[in-house]
């Protein structure tokens, strides 16, 4: 009996297929570490408020006089926002660095961090530093400049002290120009280290170690 050839073709090709479905089901099923068996790990994971960097100016009598009424404001200011340096290290030895930044098209948004890092199991040296990239000059600048007693009166009575009090409110909220962590910490096997930002004590914080997801 002769057996036509497209019949042929179709039987081996509905048995490749089966064969190529029934490797691909078995490798599907085979057990896959994600991370290095015996290893633990530092999760960094925090958000925060990156800080305005303004530089602010008073504006001169002569210029107020040339803008209607409504539209006068005695401090002038422009800036942008902060960005931030992270490095950690383990016993000297460098884990990662990077850039990080505000969320958002101008980076006006908190920042979220999160970096899991694979670290030996035992007691090691850890240092985390967090450090705002912009030049520590520009500080003199962030504080609007004083005014006189008459750039606060009339339609003006009480607006640069606000405006002052509302700077010094948004610096405090952000997260500080320089944060640094820097222990001893023990690292058992598939456990998670965690680092976070303590808003409350504007400081870098170690949390329990916690059971590492396979």
């Amino acid at each position: 009996m002769i057996v036509p050839r497209h019949l042929l073709r179709w039987v081996w090709a509905t048995a490749a297929s089966a064969a190529v479905g029934f490797f691909l089901t078995l490798a599907s099923a085979a057990p896959v570490r994600y991370h290095r068996a015996g290893m633990a790990r530092l999760r960094l994971s925090w958000s925060a408020r990156p800080e305005r960097m303004e530089s602010c100016r008073a504006v001169s009598h002569e210029q107020l006089e040339r803008e209607e009424e409504h539209m006068r404001q005695r401090v002038e200011c422009e800036g942008q926002f902060a960005t931030y340096a992270l490095r950690v290290e383990a016993d000297g030895r460098l884990m990662t660095e990077s850039v990080v930044r505000g969320a958002g098209l101008r980076h006006d948004r908190p920042m979220y961090l999160l970096r899991d890092l694979d670290v030996p199991t035992g007691v090691r040296h850890v240092r985390i530093t967090f450090d705002r990239r912009e030049r520590a000059a520009n500080e003199a600048a962030v504080a609007a400049p004083t005014l006189g007693a008459e750039s606060d009166t009339g339609l003006f009575a009480g607006r640069a002290e606000r405006e002052a009090v509302e700077r010094a409110r948004r610096r405090r909220a952000a997260i500080p120009a320089r944060l640094t962590l820097d222990t001893m910490l023990t690292f058992a096997p598939d456990r998670v280290m965690v680092v976070t930002f303590d808003a409350d004590r504007r400081a870098l914080a170690v949390l329990d170690t916690l059971p590492r997801s396979r």
